[in-house]
């Protein structure tokens, strides 16, 4: 972890990280943080008042860390793989995400997922086949047909009715038409249940969000409840610390960090 880039903006003092816990775990799965406003900055000599950002980690070929941040641009700023058409369309709301081909190393290609950040008015690419997509959503196993969508940013209807989308720009890297949702993923070679409330609504979505409190929500919430107590019952519990070193040992494969033109 690049710890002094994170001093210099005011998020690690006295050996701790001054950032909520969603937001580190934003990081450490490589996807963006949420809007953070940081104050009173001295930056290589610079004197910054306020600066409101998103923050994001990627890893450089020689495999150090960086931290990058997302200001907020006065205009949207150009993506070199996307027309005039297709960034005006993402600007308006018209597309959710643009799908292109990129050529990498010895003139292969690549796909590439392009959404926009209305927030930061930027856009944000990233590889799908470099995306950690959960094992299951509030319980329900998700098929392969499931798995392929969510990649693509398909809005994704599970059996309880609830609809879910992928989202590059999200710190949760999820919208849905629910307020609530469990994602079970992948880690270190165990399942980990992960709870995340204050879900935005789908893009586009005009209806008001649900509460979230399905039927497949309430029973996956119940399972994993027994299962962590279980787990304190065996002496297995997992730390917050546990869980960060997971999410360490795995982000180079996970979320956006080998994509260019972020």
């Amino acid at each position: 972890m690049p710890i002094n880039e994170f001093g210099k903006l005011g998020l690690h003092k006295n050996g701790g990280f001054n950032i909520s816990p969603e937001n580190m775990e934003a990081l450490l799965a490589g996807r963006r943080t949420g809007m953070l406003s940081m104050a009173d900055l001295n930056i290589d000599g610079f004197a910054i008042r306020r600066l409101d950002a998103k923050l994001s980690l990627t890893r450089g070929e020689n495999g150090t860390v960086q931290l990058n941040i997302h200001p907020i641009y006065r205009e949207p700023q150009s993506h070199p793989l996307l027309s005039d058409d297709e960034g005006k369309a993402l600007i308006a709301g018209e597309k959710h995400a643009v799908n292109k081909e990129q050529e990498i190393d010895f003139n292969k290609q690549k796909k590439v997922i392009i959404e926009y950040d209305e927030l930061t008015r930027e856009f944000v690419s990233y590889d799908p086949e470099e995306m950690q997509v959960p094992i299951r959503i509030n319980g329900e196993e998700l098929s392969e047909k499931q798995k392929e969508a969510f990649r693509g940013d398909e809005v994704v209807e599970l059996a309880d009715g609830t609809k879910i989308q992928h989202s590059a720009t999200d710190n949760k890297g999820i919208r849905s038409d629910s307020k609530r949702l469990i994602l079970s993923v992948l880690l270190d070679g165990g399942i980990s249940y992960m709870v995340f409330r204050g879900v935005n609504n789908l893009r586009g979505r005009l209806e008001p969000q649900n509460e979230g409190y399905s039927r497949g929500y309430n029973e996956a919430l119940a399972n994993m409840m027994l299962i962590d107590k279980l787990q304190r019952e065996q002496g297995k519990e997992k730390t917050v610390q546990d869980l960060a070193q997971n999410l360490r040992d795995k982000q180079e494969g996970m979320g956006y960090n080998h994509t260019v033109a972020r």
